[in-house]
């Protein structure tokens, strides 16, 4: 019989069971890193395949929240992905979805380790040096801080289904750690970073941001104010790109998300193009027709990619500029 645990929602006050699947090494590990992965309906085998090709696999150990799929199959699958990982690992069924903030939170509450490297379930490491990277990291930064790895597209998929959510991604994601460091809270993307414990404690993930998006620019925004930022160039890939249509769906759940997270941040929105376009657009005549044809145009597979990913850009804009 596996263990179960009861745990509060510290933002609804009520109660979630959680039941521990472990698998053999988790009991006797000493890990350095603690990694964390959220996930809802994803199959983490190929990330778990990936960190067990990679080398100083021995120092960390591997939590999966699986965050209210209740999936028999899935658990299943994943149960034995985790016996052949070469690592420890204990993934958590959540009996309920409480969102990707509270996951995380949720997730980190089982590390053991004082650094945790947040990655999402769909991310698989570049290099077989990943982790050692952030070892090395650790040694250089000598105290708490944030480390962020960053992302690629090395290993992404190749479809034509997905080309606008690549487009997206190599302008706005894929970016060196020399030009994150420009701005070190804002590219603070959790699918890849590796955070001290005493940041975590300082500076939990904000739960009353639901659904998709932002919660994690949020909360660097928020962890830069108190302890050190580091951009490195030690990318994983996002293998699960979105098809035009999911994509803009993601987008037009999150309006809300970015109105409080430039709400809670004024000044460091007004430095963002995205915020100061939606800002302006707020008061553009036939917002909604203009709104309507940049959707027509990015999901129209016969146009140019870049006018499809401009037309991308412009509704994200426009949608965003009816949330603030």
């Amino acid at each position: 019989m596996h263990p179960t645990r009861y745990v509060i929602d510290r933002t609804h006050g009520l109660r979630n069971l959680e039941t521990l699947h472990d698998n053999v090494f988790w009991g006797g590990a000493e890990p350095r890193i603690s990694i964390c992965v959220p996930t809802l309906r994803h199959d983490v085998t190929p990330l778990l395949e990936g960190l067990a090709q990679c080398e100083a696999r021995e120092a960390i150990e591997i939590i999966v929240y699986d965050d209210g799929s209740r999936d028999h199959d899935l658990l299943a699958r994943m149960q034995g992905s985790a016996g052949h990982a070469g690592a420890a690992v204990r993934i958590v069924s959540a009996q309920n979805n409480r969102g990707r903030a509270a996951a995380r939170n949720a997730a980190i509450a089982h590390a053991r380790a004082d650094w945790v490297l947040l990655v999402d379930a769909d991310m698989t490491p570049d290099t077989p040096v990943f982790l050692q990277a952030y070892l090395d990291a650790i040694d250089r930064a000598g105290g708490p801080a944030i480390i962020v790895g960053g992302y690629s597209l090395l290993s992404a998929p190749n479809d034509r289904a997905y080309a606008l959510h690549r487009w997206q991604a190599r302008m706005s994601e894929c970016i060196p750690a020399e030009e994150r460091m420009k701005a070190p809270g804002r590219y603070v993307f959790s699918s890849n970073v590796l955070v001290h414990r005493a940041v975590l404690e300082a500076c939990p993930f904000d739960e009353s941001f639901t659904g998709w998006g932002w919660e994690d620019t949020d909360w660097g925004l928020n962890a830069q104010k108190l302890f050190p930022i580091v951009h490195i160039d030690n990318t994983a890939t996002h293998l699960g790109l979105d098809s035009a249509a999911q994509l803009m769906g993601k987008y037009a759940r999150s309006g809300s998300n970015f109105a409080r997270m430039a709400a809670r941040h004024p000044d460091d929105a007004a430095a963002m193009p995205l915020f100061r376009m939606a800002t302006r657009l707020r008061a553009m005549p036939f917002r909604k027709s203009f709104k309507w044809l940049a959707a027509d145009v990015a999901k129209s597979e016969s146009l140019p990619l870049a006018v499809r990913g401009r037309a991308l850009k412009t509704w994200r804009v426009l949608v965003y500029s009816e949330a603030l």
